[in-house]
Formats: structure tokens, sequence, C-alpha cells
């Protein structure tokens, strides 16, 4: 299995006003079928969150990060989860995803609806 790891976060993010602490994820969805992209939700010293959607078929590169630790909270449609023994597990909505530092996760949307999902992130 190919994995690519991504050693650095973005560290030229502008970050969030500290005083806004409520947000909406449907404000920050980013469809792109030609490239996965995300919705930069809020962006502060300790973490960040995004939101990600992924199109019928599309794909995230299977990857890890040595010094960033994810929490993925499935909103809506449905998804291939692939772990670092090859592992794949299906979600969707409701479901809550936990992928520490240097474990292996991607996406893929295996289903007929758009998959977005909201990514927390600690780390660099």
């Amino acid at each position: 299995m190919d994995v690519k790891v991504v050693d650095v976060r973005y560290a030229d993010r502008p970050k969030n006003d500290p005083s806004e602490r409520v947000f909406r994820i449907s404000d920050h969805i980013v469809v792109d079928a030609a490239k996965l992209r995300s919705g930069r939700m809020y962006v502060g010293d300790e973490f960040r969150a995004v939101v990600l959607t992924l199109v019928p078929g599309q794909a995230q590169t299977t990857h890890m990060h040595p010094s960033t630790s994810h929490a993925w909270f499935i909103v809506s449609g449905t998804g291939e989860v692939t772990m670092e023994d090859g592992r794949l597990e299906t979600v969707g909505p409701g479901q809550f995803l936990v992928h520490p530092c240097n474990t292996v996760h991607g996406l893929r949307n295996n289903g007929v609806e758009n998959l977005t999902y909201v990514a927390l992130s600690i780390g660099v």
C-alpha cells in the first residue's frame, strides 16, 4: 500500500478571531470534482477544523502525519476508510473516527451522494 507522509501542515493560514466561536458546517462546504479541497472553518493556535466534501468516486490519498492527530465527524454520505493494516471500514453519517499521529488513513466516497466530514486536527 502506498502511503504519503505529510510532515508539515500549512503554517501560513490566517487564524480566526478568538471571539468567533460558533460556526455553521454548511457555510464551509467546498465541492471540487477535479481536486479534493477543504473549507477552513476554524484555524487557531491549538487546533484546526476543516470541512471536506468528496463527490461519488472521489478519494483522499492514503496518508499519515507524524506530528498531527485527527478526529473526523461524518456529516453526510458514505465512504470507505483505509487504515494502516490495509483494513477497510465503511462509514456514514453520525460516525466519529480517530486518527492519532503516525496512523494511516485515507477516505473514498463509495456512495451515490457527496460525502461531507469535519476534520479536527491537533498538532503541526
